[in-house]
């Protein structure tokens, strides 16, 4: 039987002394996904506009009910701090200007997933879910159409749907928002 390696997993704090000591680069594109130190996948154009509209779509819609963040990090835990293409925030007075936020802040979270669908679902999923980030959507490029995660638990979300053209999404947290699938998708 070959030996067991044991991994290093990094906390936050370490994350961002390795950041300013240089040990990452200036602008390089990672997340802290449970303790590791993760390379983001590059941003294709459909992706790229996709998290445009959404974020037209959701400031137009959320108004001075929240704040929408575009692709900053949100800390989870001690051990992970990923950067979801679009996340909604409850409003605070210093608009996160003194701490990222974390999951009692987080209304909504959307990933937009192009090539990293199943790491999106497989991965990012269960980890907003053990946050307890109340509602999750991957808008699914490949398959056109945009799953809703609600209900998390400790082992994941409870409540999973998939949309398509022709629906509406209604977020559980901005009661009186409705959001066409059709103005999602490319």
């Amino acid at each position: 039987m070959p030996p067991t390696l044991t991994t290093r997993r990094f906390t936050v704090d370490e994350y961002y002394r390795m950041a300013e000591a240089g040990i990452l680069g200036v602008g390089e594109r990672v997340e802290l996904i449970d303790g590791e130190i993760v390379q983001m996948a590059a941003i294709g154009s459909r992706h790229a506009g996709c998290v445009k509209r959404l974020l037209r779509l959701f400031v137009r819609g959320v108004g001075d009910r929240a704040i929408v963040q575009v692709q900053d990090p949100v800390r989870l835990s001690d051990l992970s701090e990923p950067q979801p293409d679009l996340a909604v925030l409850r409003p605070r007075t210093d608009d996160y200007t003194t701490a990222h936020p974390g999951p009692d802040d987080v209304l909504l979270v959307v990933e937009v997933a192009d090539a990293t669908v199943e790491v999106d679902r497989g991965t990012k999923a269960p980890l907003y879910a053990a946050a307890g980030i109340g509602e999750y959507w991957l808008v699914d490029l490949p398959h056109d159409e945009i799953q809703v995660f609600r209900t998390p638990t400790p082992d994941g979300y409870r409540d999973v749907r998939s949309y398509r053209r022709g629906d509406v999404l209604r977020p559980s947290a901005l009661p009186g928002m409705g959001v066409p699938v059709a103005d999602i998708l490319p």
